[in-house]
C-alpha cells in the first residue's frame, strides 16, 4: 500500500501538471469506487493539491464554490498522467495492467482535461476509491511531515496500551502516513523491538522514535517512495521510486543488519509481516 512518501511524491508530480486545468468529464468504469456525482466534475478547475497521511486530495472550484476530490490508493491503486489522451503510451509497462497504453484492463476511472490530457486511476483489486465532498476525506491523526507532528506529540499522545508499538504506528488515527514499510524501518532506526508494549517505552525511547520516524520518512521522500518487490507503486509518468534499494529491515529477513551484522528476522504482528534485528532492537 502506498504510504506517505509514495502519495506525497504522486502529489508533487501532479501539482506541477494539473493545477489550473479544467476537467471536461470523468469516466467512472467501476461505480462502487467513486462516491458522489461525477457530473459535478464537469467544468471544475483544479486549484490546488493536498495530502494528509495516505489520502490525496484535489481542491476544485466551480461556479465560485470550492469542493474536494479525494483519493485513497489502498493496496494496488495507481494514478497515471498522460499529456495526450489520444496517445497515452508510457515509457514503462504499468504493473498489473501489463501494458504501456492507457486505458488498460486495470483502469477504473478516467479524468479528462480541457487540454486533451487525462488522469487514469488503475486498481486491480478495486479497493481504492475517489470521493467528492465539501471537505477533504482526511484521517484523524497528525501527518508525519506536518507541524502538528512534534516530539511533544509523541511524548504525550502514544496510548497507554500493551498493544505492540508496531501496530500503533500503523494506526492512522494516531499518526497519519506510516504503513508497514516505514514502520519497520523507523523502529530499526530507533532501536525498538516491534513487539514492545507501547506503554513500556521510556521518554528517551519515544524521543528516539520521533527522530527515527522523521528521518525514515524524509529518506523515503528523497528516493521518491518505494517500488517494492511487487512494483505496484509507480509515479504518474510510469517511473519507479528507489527507496527499496535502501530498506533497513523491510523484507530484509535473512540478510545482515547494517549496524551489527546479525541476521534480520521476520515475524507476524497483527497479520502483517514484521522485520527486525534481534540484537539492535530491544
Amino acid at each position: 500500500m502506498p504510504e506517505l512518501p509514495e502519495v506525497e511524491t504522486i502529489r508533487l508530480f501532479l501539482h506541477q501538471h494539473i493545477i489550473g486545468k479544467k476537467i471536461t468529464r470523468a469516466e467512472i468504469l467501476v461505480d462502487k469506487m467513486f462516491h458522489g456525482d461525477p457530473q459535478k466534475l464537469n467544468d471544475a478547475v483544479v486549484t490546488d493539491t493536498d495530502r494528509k497521511g495516505k489520502i490525496l486530495t484535489f481542491v476544485l472550484k466551480k461556479d465560485h464554490k470550492s469542493f474536494y476530490l479525494s483519493f485513497h490508493l489502498k493496496l494496488s491503486g495507481q494514478i497515471l498522467y498522460a499529456r495526450d489522451k489520444e496517445h497515452a503510451v508510457f515509457p514503462n509497462t504499468i504493473p498489473l495492467a501489463n501494458s504501456k497504453q492507457m486505458p488498460a484492463k486495470t483502469t477504473r476511472m478516467i479524468f479528462y482535461f480541457f487540454d486533451n490530457s487525462a488522469l487514469y486511476f488503475n486498481d486491480l483489486r478495486k479497493f481504492g476509491w475517489a470521493k467528492l465532498s465539501d471537505k477533504p476525506e482526511f484521517p484523524i491523526g497528525p501527518d508525519v511531515i506536518s507541524d502538528e507532528f512534534t516530539e511533544t506529540y509523541i511524548l504525550n499522545n502514544l496510548p497507554n496500551t500493551k498493544r505492540p508499538i508496531k501496530t500503533i504506528l500503523l494506526d492512522q488515527t494516531i499518526i497519519a502516513g506510516i504503513g508497514n514499510i516505514y514502520a519497520n524501518d523507523s523502529l530499526w532506526e530507533a532501536g525498538i523491538h516491534p513487539e514492545r508494549p507501547t506503554n513500556s517505552l521510556s521518554e528517551d525511547e519515544r524521543k528516539r522514535l520521533y527522530l527515527a520516524i522523521k528521518h525514515t520518512i524524509k529518506e523515503g521522500l528523497q528516493y521518491k517512495g518505494s517500488s517494492a518487490k511487487d512494483e505496484l507503486y509507480i509515479l504518474p509518468d510510469s517511473t519507479s521510486g528507489t527507496y527499496q534499494d535502501h530498506f533497513k529491515t523491510y523484507h530484509q529477513h535473512g540478510k545482515k543488519c547494517m549496524k551489527c551484522q546479525s541476521i534480520i528476522k521476520r515475524i507476524t504482528i497483527a497479520g502483517r509481516g514484521t522485520f527486525f534485528c534481534p540484537i539492535c532492537q530491544k
